[in-house]
């Protein structure tokens, strides 16, 4: 498979911020659009040639037309009174130029574009560029500007009117493998959310344009190998070493997340799917279960990043988050399906399995916040004081033996534990650290993500059934991914001659 990291060379917020205002459209015309992709179907109109009555064109009738101009160009394409498109933004951004997407299915775009670029009152660059396509990159690195001007000079075909369809503050550029060196991806999750991790891209752009990039913060990234989407990144940190050389760090949405407060809160019933996206503040989607839909959270959130607060609701929620392969935020609820069964030609040859100490108990706290009440044990809350108790559910190992050293997994500080969840919290818990093997095995991927339900067998005749927790990923002429799987180890009673290929797994897995 190809791999490619696709890089959106986009001011970050701009498209949001944009205010765009015109004197020169249509009135059915919807210019508020142009910052977002998207747009009306191919339309027929009554300039010449242009009622086509092959199936091809719908007539207009509420459609989302972005910018048609009221003026009509004469028969040289040129316009007598310009028209224009202003665009003004509350905060300052920085691109490598714009990008225009005209109108593709009928062929048309607008041959002279005139861009200013504006801080203020002050005008920090003009360009009028010679477009030769319906999708054209004016490319014009402006830094800090709060205002955009547009003038359209003419258009490709005479006698038509200037249509526009989107407008945005940058372009997507895409590097192929010859172009990338040391691609290194980390991506992790947990079962039961004790934690939520930053998954990370980093690699070296070699690249073979004459452009000087300009990779700002928070910008994203995509890494794909093939058509598959391995996860969405965002830079964090990028070193220009040499001419077209850049080193680039990039971190996910979780690793966003923590880099953002969110406010201490006192919630009762709360709708589970509202307080998640309010935590993700609008900055990225869910992608929620279906399970999950009507669940409900309840206690004490005390304040602090966006991240932390998105790991206290999914571990009362007993659920897991993830951000690979996917655009969104995954919050989602385990199942035991059938692990994936993995053949011997997609195993690396070395893997290891560890065990862990075996879990005595498992202890979670459950808590309770009252505004009526005793004691010394308050929160104070937007005002409002509640008094704290709290009980304890405990689960015994009955496997534990006396012999045994006494290993006890406390979960004291989860305050969005009640008497509702707890014991839910408390099973999902225990399950977790009943699975003692560790297994370490590099795969060639196959569109595998961490949080996967796996069955890899050893060299040993055994198989480990479990979880994907971490995938360090290497991107090269194949994916490849040194894997860490959370599981039991179990006998097998096929065939041992087949204990590579998907007959293998006729036994306990």
């Amino acid at each position: 498979m190809s791999v490619r990291i696709v890089y959106e060379d986009i001011a970050a917020g701009a498209a949001e911020d944009a205010d765009v205002t015109t004197g020169s459209a249509q009135p059915f015309a919807a210019p508020g659009l142009l910052p977002f992709e998207g747009g009306a179907p191919p339309l027929t109109s009554l300039e010449p040639n242009q009622w086509i009555l092959d199936g091809t064109r719908e007539i207009l009738n509420e459609q989302p037309v972005r910018f048609w101009s009221t003026a009509m160009s004469g028969a040289d394409g040129q316009f007598d009174v310009l028209p224009g498109i202003d665009i003004d933004f509350d905060a300052r951004y920085t691109s490598p130029g714009i990008f225009l997407h005209f109108d593709p299915e009928s062929g048309e775009y607008c041959p002279d574009v005139t861009i200013q670029w504006r801080r203020g009152p002050s005008l920090l660059a003009e360009e009028k560029f010679q477009v030769n396509s319906t999708d054209f990159f004016c490319e014009k690195a402006v830094e800090a500007y709060d205002h955009i001007s547009l003038h359209l000079h003419s258009t490709n075909i005479p006698y038509r009117y200037a249509k526009l369809s989107y407008i945005a503050f940058g372009i997507s550029r895409t590097f192929l493998r010859d172009e990338l060196r040391n691609v290194k991806i980390t991506e992790e999750t947990s079962i039961i959310s004790s934690e939520i991790a930053v998954n990370t891209l980093n690699f070296t752009l070699d690249s073979e344009e004459d452009i000087d990039y300009m990779f700002q913060l928070k910008q994203p990234v995509s890494a794909y190998d093939g058509s598959h989407l391995i996860g969405v990144f965002y830079i964090d940190d990028s070193t220009h070493r040499a001419k077209g050389l850049y080193d680039l760090k990039c971190i996910d949405a979780v690793g966003v997340l923590d880099e953002d407060f969110f406010p201490a809160a006192m919630y009762s019933g709360e709708s589970a799917r509202g307080l998640l996206e309010e935590i993700l503040g609008g900055h990225f989607s869910l992608e929620l279960d279906a399970a999950l839909i009507s669940a409900t959270i309840s206690g004490y959130w005390p304040g602090g990043t966006r991240r932390e607060a998105l790991q206290q609701v999914a571990f009362a929620l007993c659920a897991v988050v993830d951000t690979s392969g996917t655009e969104a935020i995954r919050v989602y609820l385990d199942r035991e399906n059938t692990p994936e069964r993995f053949p011997q030609e997609r195993i690396y040859t070395g893997g290891t399995v560890d065990t862990s100490a075996i879990v005595t108990a498992v202890k979670i706290t459950a808590h309770s916040y009252n505004t009526t009440g005793s004691g010394n044990e308050t929160v104070e809350v937007g005002g409002q004081t509640y008094y704290h108790t709290s009980s304890v559910v405990t689960i015994e190992n009955p496997k534990a033996t006396a012999s045994d050293k006494q290993n006890v997994v406390k979960v004291e500080q989860a305050t969005l534990v009640n008497a509702q969840n707890v014991n839910a919290v408390a099973r999902h818990v225990y399950g977790y650290y009943t699975k003692r093997e560790r297994q370490r095995v590099k795969i060639v991927m196959n569109n595998e993500r961490p949080g996967d339900r796996s069955a890899i067998p050893t060299a040993w005749g055994t198989v480990v059934s479990g979880h994907i927790s971490r995938m360090d990923i290497t991107l090269s002429g194949i994916a490849a991914a040194d894997c860490e799987i959370i599981g039991t180890e179990v006998k097998v009673t096929g065939d041992p001659e087949k204990r590579f290929s998907g007959e293998f797994y006729a036994g306990e897995v």
